[in-house]
């Protein structure tokens, strides 16, 4: 796709192909082998818009939608959504009047919570993970967990994007606890993303979470299509001679005659400030190196000697443009850090643009 004309009148923003997203969702049904889906939607639908998400999800029937916070829920309620919405934060007692008023499944791993719980709730188990959830193997603490408002169980892999040995060593783990828990309870799900190709156990619910955004859950399984692309225009355009700096502490020094090129688009955006020396952009179907530090607001490009560059030119730091392509995983490694937080911390002053669904 040639972008260097495109008529959004934004300084930078963010595409999000729905269309993909949708047959993401459909890959990760398909190979879950039957169960429904939970799509974790938490962190504003890791950063693409939760309510466009939700919408364009709803063609595939999931069982509800994972969120992390009661604000979270609550927005999706007010979004229209009348799914489950289930909260993995483990509740206190003291927000059952919020679960209530907003219809919202808890998450439980306290057996003095779960006692006096009188909504439907899940109850997290701690096969190895070592951050919530009650552990496999304390017998006495699964039991006093009972309860007829019981409807789900689940643990959480620690390591199923790199080690199919971890995910069945916790899946062992989750079964002897199950036995602790008495009748088994109506709804057991444990695959995130990389598991749902992992675990050979078929459960009722999967719950994909990266993998729907076209984030890589491992070197050895499925890649996602891409959803997520991320643009900025050109701001602004300079020539510079041999010596001349760009930036804060003049840490890029121009050893020829260039063009330097700015785009609206910095690190309150997402772009990382490690990416100096490191990342590149797409401009014009080619590879243009970012130079000297990233700013709050902008950020510098190398377009070369004699390169016909202009104000207004669009620039891509995710996605592919002329057959030229910055994977939002490459982003994330240049970036150093992962596509969850990449996705996560792109920000509330990008629009979202969205094309496509079911």
């Amino acid at each position: 796709m040639d972008v260097s004309t495109q008529t959004n009148k934004s300084r930078s923003w963010v595409d999000v192909d729905l269309g993909n997203l949708v047959a993401n969702a459909r890959t990760a049904r398909a190979a879950a082998g039957g169960a429904r889906l939970l799509p974790m939607v938490k962190a504003d639908a890791y950063g693409v818009g939760v309510l466009p998400v939700v919408r364009a999800l709803e063609a595939l029937d999931p069982w509800g939608y994972g969120v992390a916070t009661i604000a979270e829920g609550a927005e999706l309620r007010a979004g229209g959504v009348q799914r489950p919405v289930l909260v993995f934060t483990p509740a206190r007692l003291e927000q059952l009047d919020r679960y209530r008023a907003h219809d919202l499944r808890a998450v439980l791993d306290d057996p003095a919570v779960a006692q006096d719980w009188p909504l439907p709730f899940h109850l997290e188990v701690d096969t190895g993970m070592g951050r919530a959830g009650i552990r496999w193997d304390d017998a006495a603490r699964l039991a006093r967990a009972r309860s007829r408002h019981l409807e789900g169980a689940f643990t959480h892999f620690h390591s199923a994007d790199t080690s199919a040995a971890s995910v069945e060593q916790q899946w062992e783990r989750f079964e002897k606890a199950l036995v602790h828990l008495g009748d088994r309870p109506a709804l057991l799900h444990a695959a995130n993303s990389a598991g749902i190709w992992r675990l050979r156990q078929r459960l009722d619910l999967a719950r994909p979470g990266i993998f729907l955004y076209g984030g890589k859950i491992g070197g050895d399984l499925r890649e996602p299509a891409p959803v997520v692309s991320l643009r900025a225009r050109v701001v602004s355009v300079r020539s510079l001679r041999a010596g001349d700096t760009v930036s804060y502490g003049a840490e890029w020094t121009a050893r020829r005659e260039t063009t330097v090129a700015t785009l609206g688009i910095g690190y309150a955006d997402g772009v990382s400030r490690a990416l100096q020396g490191k990342g590149s952009v797409i401009l014009r179907g080619r590879h243009c190196p970012i130079v000297g530090r990233v700013t709050m607001d902008m950020t510098m490009i190398e377009a070369g000697p004699g390169v016909g560059v202009e104000v207004g030119d669009v620039a891509t730091l995710i996605g592919a443009e002329n057959g030229v392509e910055i994977s939002l995983d490459e982003f994330a490694v240049r970036s150093g850090t992962i596509s969850y937080e990449v996705l996560t911390r792109l920000g509330r002053r990008l629009p979202r643009e969205y094309v496509g669904g079911a």
